[in-house]
C-alpha cells in the first residue's frame, strides 16, 4: 500500500524541495516550543520545570491550534502558561522568531531529505495505485468516461461539462481545427473535442437518389419463392385464420389496466445520478482533501471523529499555572517588591505591576491580605474572592489555591530568614562557608514539601564541609528548619 501520511516536503518543477502547508505548520509549532524553552531558561528556571511547562504548552497547542496563522491569537494563553506577561512573550517572539524558525526549518528539511533518501521503495496494491501515486493525478470528482464519436472524453453527467483531451490528443485536435471547412459545414468546430469528432468521423453514407420513374415492384409470389426456395415441398397449405382454438381460448382477458397500456402510455422514470460513495471516494479532488485536513492535528498525536467530533475539554489555564507556581517564583516576586519599597519608587512599582499577568497580579494582591491577616487584621476571604473573580478570569477555586500557596511559601521564607540569623552566630570561618553554600541551601528548601529531596540536597552540601564542628552546626540548624516547616506547612 502506498504511503498516505502527510508530506513535509514536495518537489517542485525545478527539482527543488519546498515545505508543504503541513511542513510549514510543523516548523512553526516546533519553533514556538523552542522559543518558549529559551524564555524559561533565561529566567533561570529549573531544567526539569522547563520541560514540564513545555510539555503543557505543547499539549495546549496540539488541542487548540489548527493553522499556522492561529499561533498569534493564543499569546495570552501562552503568557499564562509561562507565568510572564503577554507583552514580554510578544517582545521575545519578535526578537527571536525569525532566527529560531530558520534553524528549525533547516533541521527539519535535512531530516526529511534523509528520510526520502533512505526510504525503502514503496509497494502498491495495484498498477492503478502506482500510476496515480507516480503522476500525482486523480480522476476529477463527478466526472465519468464518455464516448463522443470515436473519441473518449471526461463528462460530468449532471452539468454536461466536458474535459477535453490533453497532450498528443490536443495536438491532433488542433491539426483538425486547421483543416478548411468542408462543403457540408458552414463553420469550423468550436472545440478540440468537436474537431476530433469531425476529423475522425466515419464517411457519410451515400444516399441513392430516387428516380422520378417508379421501378416495377416484385410480385409477392416471386419474393416468397426467392426467400423460401429451400423449404417449399409442393404440398397443399392449410390456411388458418386467427389463433388456434384450445380449451383456454374462451378465458376472459385480464382487466388489469397496467398490463394493457399501449406503446404511447409507457412510464418515464426519474433519472438517478450515482453521486454517493463511489464519486466521493474514488473521484475525490486532492485540493478538497487538503482543505478538509489542513489543521494537521492527526499527525500531532490526536485522533478526531470527523462525523461527530467531541467538544474539546475545557482547560482552565489558571489551574495549570497554579500547579506550576513555585517557591522560587514567589521568592523572586517578593524580592522585586522589596527592592521597589527600599527605593520608595512608587512609579516604577506601578509600571512593573502593569507588565504582570493576571495570575501574578493576584499573587501580589493576595500576599498583602495574607500579611494583614498575620497581623491579626480581619480579612473577608469569600467577599474578596468574589470581587476578584468578577474583575478577572480567575475563579474562586484558583484564588483559594493561591492563598494556600502564599501561606506555605511564607513559612519557607520565614524559615530561611531565621536560618540566616542562626548562621550569623557562628565564627567568621563558619560564615565564610555559609556564604559559599547559601545559594545551594536556598535551592534545597525550594523543593519543600518534597522533604526527601530536600534532605538529599542538604546531605550533598554537608559532604563538602570538612570541619566536623561546622558540619554539626549545619546539621542542627537544618534539622530545626525542617521540623518547623513540617509543623506549619499546609497540605
Amino acid at each position: 500500500m502506498a504511503e498516505t501520511s502527510k508530506k513535509v516536503l514536495e518537489k517542485k518543477g525545478q527539482g527543488e524541495y519546498e515545505f508543504t502547508a503541513y511542513g510549514e505548520f510543523l516548523s512553526y509549532f516546533h519553533a514556538h516550543i523552542d522559543i518558549f524553552k529559551r524564555l524559561l531558561k533565561a529566567k533561570k528556571m529549573d531544567p526539569t520545570k522547563v520541560e514540564e511547562v513545555a510539555k503543557q504548552i505543547k499539549s495546549y497547542m496540539t488541542g487548540n491550534i489548527k493553522k499556522t496563522d492561529q499561533f498569534f491569537e493564543h499569546l495570552p494563553q501562552f503568557a499564562t502558561l509561562l507565568g510572564v506577561s503577554k507583552e514580554e512573550v510578544s517582545s521575545y517572539l519578535n526578537s527571536n522568531f525569525i532566527d529560531v524558525l530558520t534553524k528549525v526549518q533547516d533541521k527539519l528539511k535535512t531530516q526529511e531529505l534523509e528520510k526520502l533518501t533512505n526510504a525503502p521503495a514503496p509497494t502498491y496494491s495495484s498498477i492503478t495505485e502506482e500510476i496515480v501515486e507516480g503522476l500525482q493525478v486523480t480522476h476529477p470528482k463527478d466526472y465519468v468516461f464518455a464516448q463522443k464519436g470515436i473519441l473518449m472524453v471526461l463528462e460530468n453527467p449532471i452539468t454536461g461539462e466536458i474535459i477535453e483531451p490533453q497532450g498528443l490528443m490536443a495536438a491532433s485536435a488542433k491539426a483538425a481545427l486547421a483543416m478548411p471547412a468542408g462543403s457540408d459545414s458552414e463553420k469550423e468546430p468550436v472545440s478540440l473535442t468537436e474537431a476530433l469528432a469531425v476529423a475522425n468521423a466515419p464517411p457519410t453514407p451515400i444516399v441513392k437518389k430516387q428516380s422520378i420513374i417508379p421501378e416495377k415492384e416484385k410480385s409477392i409470389l416471386q419474393e416468397i419463392t426467392e426467400t423460401f426456395a429451400d423449404i417449399l415441398t409442393g404440398e397443399q397449405l392449410e390456411i388458418k385464420i386467427g389463433p388456434e382454438v384450445t380449451e383456454t381460448s374462451h378465458q376472459e382477458p385480464s382487466a388489469n389496466p397496467s398490463t394493457t397500456k399501449s406503446d404511447d402510455e409507457y412510464e418515464i422514470e426519474d433519472l438517478e445520478f450515482d453521486d454517493s460513495s463511489d464519486s466521493k471516494n474514488g473521484n475525490s479532488n486532492p485540493s478538497e482533501t487538503a482543505d478538509e485536513h489542513d489543521d494537521f492535528s492527526d499527525d500531532l498525536g490526536i485522533e478526531y471523529e470527523e462525523e461527530s467530533p467531541p467538544p474539546p475539554p475545557q482547560v482552565d489555564l489558571n489551574l495549570i499555572r497554579l500547579g506550576n507556581f513555585s517557591i522560587k517564583e514567589f521568592m523572586d516576586l517578593v524580592q522585586t517588591i522589596t527592592t521597589y519599597q527600599t527605593k520608595a519608587d512608587q512609579v516604577g512599582y506601578q509600571n512593573w505591576l502593569r507588565t504582570l499577568s493576571e495570575f501574578d497580579k493576584a499573587v501580589v494582591s493576595l500576599r498583602t491580605q495574607v500579611l494583614k491577616e498575620q497581623k491579626n487584621e480581619v480579612v473577608d476571604w469569600n467577599a474578596l474572592f468574589q470581587m476578584m473573580s468578577t474583575k478577572s478570569e480567575l475563579k474562586p477555586d484558583v484564588l483559594k489555591g493561591i492563598v494556600k500557596k502564599i501561606k506555605n511559601f511564607q513559612i519557607v521564607k520565614l524559615t530561611l530568614d531565621r536560618m540566616i540569623q542562626e548562621f550569623k552566630k557562628g565564627s567568621p570561618e563558619f560564615m565564610q562557608i555559609v556564604k559559599m553554600a547559601w545559594p545551594h541551601i536556598q535551592k534545597s528548601f525550594y523543593e519543600v514539601p518534597n522533604y526527601g529531596q530536600v534532605q538529599t540536597l542538604l546531605k550533598g552540601i554537608l559532604s563538602r564541609v570538612n570541619d566536623e564542628s561546622h558540619k554539626k552546626e549545619f546539621m542542627k540548624i537544618f534539622t530545626m528548619a525542617l521540623n518547623f516547616i513540617q509543623s506549619k506547612f499546609l497540605v
